[in-house]
């Protein structure tokens, strides 16, 4: 009797707690657990009661879904669920950012540089590099720098100083230089001193050229930065005559007074700034 008993729960009880136990665990995968306890336990106790009927619908009605191995507990995990309902772990692993090999930079190919310019040198006529300062060839300079008047002595026929100009307006000069260039230009002029005008001569003074010019009255000793001095002789001759013929009487009677010849600041300032050429 009791084996008869034993047979028959073997034979209909068993496979029904199979098909309970396998709903069971299923829902716990499927995160059913988390939701509501009481609907595993019913889904437990259909499958249990009426097992064919009962997988049929808890299939049909149970979260759709892939599962996974959880990647801490190695249980299987509904693909959808956040979080493994077993340990708490994030159900799938963080996958490392992808990552692209970075190219290697490419070679920038720089563009060849211009062949240089080249002139023929003024003196010797042979080729040579427009930003060259000298020819190697015959070692003169390419350039010559435009020669300028920088400062402007003012005196009279026999040398005495009315006024001394210059361009720029505030002299950078030393003040011991202008002292020793203009006894220099005293000297010279009292040593070559004559009786009548118009003669233009030149002094070097240090790196300074110095060109002198007499009228019949006044002496004007520019002082020219360069090398090209020879356009000054012209305009230098050309003011004094300016001055000489404007005031005459003015310079013939004059008796020493500074202030009694300040109108013709005007005339130097003029050959200073080149309006003599």
């Amino acid at each position: 009797m009791i084996e008869a008993i034993l047979t028959i729960c073997l034979v209909f009880l068993f496979p029904n707690l199979v098909l309970a136990i396998w709903t069971y665990f299923d829902c716990v995968n499927r995160g059913a657990a988390e939701k509501s306890a009481l609907r595993v336990a019913l889904w437990f106790i259909v499958v249990w009661a009426i097992p064919l009927l009962g997988i049929i619908i808890y299939i049909a009605f149970r979260p759709k879904g892939k599962l996974l191995t959880c990647a801490t507990c190695k249980r299987k995990v509904l693909k959808t669920l956040p979080k493994c309902p077993h340990c708490d772990a994030s159900a799938t692993p963080q996958q490392p950012p992808r990552t692209y090999p970075i190219p290697a930079p490419q070679p920038v190919l720089q563009p060849a540089p211009p062949p240089p310019k080249t002139i023929n040198c003024p003196h010797c006529a042979k080729k040579v590099e427009e930003e060259w300062k000298s020819c190697p060839h015959c070692g003169k300079k390419l350039r010559v720098e435009r020669a300028i008047i920088d400062e402007v002595f003012l005196m009279s026929r026999d040398g005495r100083l009315i006024k001394h100009f210059t361009r720029r307006l505030k002299p950078d000069v030393d003040q011991d230089i202008l002292s020793g260039m203009l006894t220099a230009v005293q000297d010279f002029v009292k040593d070559s001193f004559r009786g009548e005008g118009g003669e233009l001569d030149q002094m070097k003074f240090g790196r300074f050229q110095v060109l002198i010019g007499r009228g019949r009255f006044i002496t004007i000793a520019a002082v020219v930065i360069g090398e090209e001095i020879e356009p000054f002789r012209p305009q230098i001759s050309k003011a004094i005559d300016e001055i000489e013929d404007d005031y005459e009487v003015l310079l013939r009677d004059w008796k020493g007074d500074v202030g009694e010849l300040n109108v013709l600041s005007r005339y130097i300032n003029d050959l200073i700034d080149g309006r003599y050429t």
